[in-house]
C-alpha cells in the first residue's frame, strides 16, 4: 500500500517536534538561571529546574523522533498516540489562550488528517 501525503506530513511535523523539543532542552540544561518572559521580565529559576526540564524535553524530541519512525512504518500504535497527543494538545491549547490558538488548530488539522480513510487504512495494515 502506498503511504498517504497526510501520513507523511504528521510525520514531519512529528520531525520537526523531535528537533525543536531536542534543540530546547538542550539549551535550557546549559542556559543561565535567568529567564526573561515575553513581557521582558526577569526571574532567576533554579539551576537544578532548568537541568531537569531541559532533560525532559529532550527526552520527548528523541520520543518523538520514535514516533516518527513508526507512523512512517504503518504502526496502529502510532495512530492511537497522534490522536492522543494532538487531543492533549488541544486541552493544553485553552490554557495558553490566546496563544494557544495555533497549537489548537494544528492539533485539530491533525485529527482530521489521521482520522481520514486512507490514513487509517495506512494503521491498520497487517505486514
Amino acid at each position: 500500500m502506498k503511504r498517504p501525503g497526510s501520513v507523511t506530513f504528521i510525520a514531519a511535523l512529528l520531525v520537526v517536534a523531535a528537533a525543536f523539543n531536542v534543540v530546547f532542552g538542550i539549551w535550557m540544561m546549559i542556559s543561565a538561571p535567568a529567564i526573561t518572559d515575553i513581557a521582558g521580565n526577569g526571574y532567576d529559576v533554579p539551576t537544578f529546574w532548568l537541568f531537569m526540564n531541559g532533560l525532559l524535553s529532550a527526552v520527548l524530541g528523541i520520543m518523538y523522533l520514535w514516533l516518527a519512525r513508526i507512523t512512517l512504518a504503518g504502526s496502529e500504535t502510532a495512530l492511537v498516540l497522534i490522536q492522543f497527543l494532538a487531543v492533549l494538545n488541544i486541552v493544553f491549547g485553552f490554557f495558553r489562550l490566546p496563544y494557544g490558538w495555533g497549537i489548537i488548530l494544528l492539533s485539530i488539522l491533525i485529527l482530521i488528517m489521521v482520522s481520514s480513510a486512507q490514513s487509517k487504512a495506512w494503521f491498520s495494515q497487517t505486514r
